[in-house]
């Protein structure tokens, strides 16, 4: 009986893990802070952790949005059914980084209405206390959208 106990006590608690978010990255680098950043906007859809993630200024900007959907559609104009957020490795530049300041290329692909979409947005990364974060996220630069 006590196995019983014990081993439903180990499912439950199994269950109740957060998943982290795999972002192919070392972790001190600028890419997995803007990846885990975008993981909190879109898979676990948490405005608090995307706010600690970001600098002071863009945390403030981001609330004033209210929720991580008003962001999501409204300011970075991406809304996906499901999507996966990685490291975009295509290019030569896979990132930018001079000092304190780096430039780091994310690619998402994912479903919305029904169909295939694939998104790329270039985050601006500063490190602050020797922590990267997110101090702003370029539209993306082949979007027809501009001319």
């Amino acid at each position: 009986m006590f196995r019983w106990i014990l081993l439903f006590a180990a499912l439950v608690l199994a269950g109740c893990q957060e998943d982290k978010p795999k972002v192919n990255a070392d972790v001190a680098s600028p890419e997995y802070a803007a990846g885990e950043f975008f993981h909190a906007l879109y898979t676990s859809k948490n405005l608090s952790r995307a706010t600690k993630l970001a600098t002071e200024s863009y945390a403030r900007v981001l609330s004033s949005y209210g929720s991580t959907r008003s962001i999501t559609n409204t300011l970075y104009n991406m809304s996906f059914d499901e999507v996966t957020i990685s490291i975009d490795r295509t290019g030569k530049n896979l990132r930018e980084q001079y000092g304190d300041e780096a430039e780091v290329t994310l690619l998402f692909e994912g479903k919305a209405n029904g169909g295939k979409k694939i998104e790329l947005r270039i985050a601006r990364m500063i490190k602050v206390d020797g922590k990267w974060k997110v101090a702003g996220v370029k539209p993306n630069p082949f979007s027809r959208t501009d001319v």
